[in-house]
């Protein structure tokens, strides 16, 4: 699954009741996390 978050100041701009979590329900092993970071450059 995926999820886009915007990052302003370093910081994630979630709201009141938003949370990020991996959750391990079949047993560990390893995994793969890929991080896409997009830039507005209109600044």
């Amino acid at each position: 699954s995926s999820v886009t978050v915007i990052i302003e100041n370093g910081r994630l701009m979630l709201g009141t009741w938003q949370r990020i979590f991996f959750c391990e329900y079949d047993g560990p092993r390893n995994r793969k996390v890929w991080w896409k970071i997009l830039t507005d450059e209109r600044l």
